[in-house]
């Protein structure tokens, strides 16, 4: 017992850059922490666990859905071939405010990521923090197709435009 929490809190500790932080947009301000598993071949997809917080477990991974697309997009992903988010300039946020808020509430995001496994969530993963709980998702992200998307609606530059 006491080697697992010796490894949740180094885990901690060392995902600490890569908590998402207050910013003045309330479409950043969710807390979730990404630790990075494995990039597969299939689609440029990324495999990393998130972990998400919700006023119940079913909320706590529904909310780790939309914030892995953010953390792809905003944060990156710390270890990956992903290092760097996909979207650098956060001003498209308000720019660009409205495709956001379609992608989101309607849940288009969904098309691009997928929880891994079964869908179940380790014992482990589960957190009761105050009135809320903290889960563990592992979950993969399609991030080509995501780039693809970003890229056709004017977000991102294509990649080949620096050439």
């Amino acid at each position: 017992m006491n080697k697992y929490i010796l490894i949740l809190v180094f885990i901690f500790y060392s995902l600490t850059n890569v908590t998402a932080q207050n910013t003045t947009s309330d479409f950043l301000a969710n807390n979730y922490e990404v630790q990075f598993l494995k990039t597969t071949g299939v689609g440029g997809t990324i495999v990393f666990k998130i972990y998400a917080y919700g006023r119940n477990q079913d909320q706590a991974v529904q909310n780790a859905k939309s914030d892995a697309l953010k953390a792809v997009m905003f944060k990156g992903i710390p270890g990956s071939d992903l290092k760097d988010p996909l979207i650098t300039d956060l001003s498209v946020l308000e720019t660009q405010k409205a495709f956001f808020n379609t992608f989101f509430e309607t849940n288009q995001y969904q098309q691009y990521i997928a929880i891994s496994g079964d869908g179940s969530i380790d014992g482990e993963d589960i957190f009761k923090v105050g009135k809320k709980y903290k889960v563990g998702v592992v979950v993969s992200v399609q991030k080509d197709n995501l780039r693809t998307l970003l890229e056709k609606a004017g977000i991102i530059k294509r990649l080949d435009s620096i050439f």
